[in-house]
């Protein structure tokens, strides 16, 4: 198969909600010269060509170099970015349809770019939960948190801060439904 054009912007954000064997096709369709040693389901770049952006209200917030990308720390679906910014500070990113309008891949510029915007409220703190968050739900209402908030309120109060319906956690510290 023909390399793409290099002046290409593609649309990445289906193949990062999936996982990551679906970003690494998708990089491999437009740099063959792409290196990058697979470790489990982590993908790290032996060479720091690729660049990360996140964009907020179309101006680039935070840039750097892409390190690895990988699965979420609670295994489902979606992929999680690890970069090193110009401040040379490691930042993890953890895109989904809640905090994330775009993601594309600009091919000449060898940059993927991440359109940040925060629509979803902690269900324990009220703030807004953003790209560098972890996010955890009520399996029962689907309700959602900062991950880290969610876990301390079902240690408390064995419940969901919306539905109120019994939770636990389970070892992973995922909440799940409490039996009865």
């Amino acid at each position: 198969m023909a390399k793409k054009s290099k002046d290409e912007v593609v649309n990445l954000k289906d193949a990062v909600f999936k996982n990551p064997q679906n970003v690494i096709k998708e990089l491999n369709k437009y740099f063959q010269d792409l290196k990058f040693t697979k470790v489990i389901q982590t993908y790290v770049l032996e060479d720091k060509d690729l660049k990360i952006q996140l964009l907020r209200e179309g101006r680039v917030n935070m840039q750097g170099n892409l390190i690895w990308f990988g699965n979420k720390p609670d295994h489902t679906e979606g992929t999680v970015f690890c970069f090193q910014s110009d401040k040379n500070e490691m930042n993890q990113i953890l895109p989904t349809a809640d905090n994330t309008q775009e993601i594309t891949l600009d091919v000449s510029k060898q940059v993927i770019k991440i359109s940040t915007l925060s629509r979803i409220k902690c269900a324990v703190c009220g703030k807004f939960i953003e790209i560098f968050d972890t996010e955890l739900k009520c399996p029962i209402c689907e309700a959602k948190a900062h991950g880290e908030h969610l876990k301390e309120w079902i240690k408390m109060k064995s419940s969901c801060p919306v539905c109120k319906k019994s939770l636990t956690l389970n070892r992973n510290e995922i909440p799940v439904e409490a039996e009865d």
